[in-house]
């Protein structure tokens, strides 16, 4: 069985003089992160794609997963479809994936994963998905099997919100 774990970056300041992609964690994110690495370490995460701002990188840094990462720099500024394709190129050694980016495109896609199995907990991550929230789904199968966009062999095992 596989493990995707959806994540927003942890709580940011509200701007940065250098811009969106620079804006960095505060003190309140660092704790978020850490406390959700905790949780993230017992479920195995086994490699790590995030995106390129500087919020995702610290998140992840903050989380203290001792695991290989990619950053990607379209995963800060595509969408749903580029996300689903990237996690469609993992290869089969990969057990456990977690994904690091931003909303609108992480709640988008955790709701568009989740309506199969769970409606109102879809609805929900459209309209509630706070910094440093992540959802986990299983799923029998290849990571390529989620390319097509048919996500119903998905099963959501769950939204922590912080």
């Amino acid at each position: 069985m596989r493990r995707l774990i959806l994540m927003r970056h942890a709580h940011t300041e509200s701007n940065n003089i250098r811009g969106d992609k620079a804006r960095n964690l505060t003190p309140r994110g660092v704790q978020q992160a850490q406390e959700a690495g905790v949780e993230l370490r017992a479920l195995g995460v086994d490699y790590a794609l995030v995106s390129t701002a500087e919020r995702t990188r610290q998140t992840f840094a903050a989380l203290g997963l001792d695991v290989p990462v990619e950053f990607q720099d379209v995963l800060y500024h595509d969408g749903t479809e580029t996300m689903i394709q990237r996690i469609s190129e993992m290869t089969d050694d990969v057990q456990t994936l977690l994904v690091v980016g931003h909303a609108p495109t992480i709640p988008s896609l955790v709701a568009e994963m989740a309506f199969a199995s769970n409606r109102s907990e879809a609805d929900e991550a459209q309209c509630h998905f706070p910094t440093s929230s992540y959802s986990s789904f299983s799923f029998d199968g290849t990571w390529d099997q989620l390319a097509d966009g048919d996500f119903s062999h998905l099963r959501l095992d769950g939204i922590t919100r912080r």
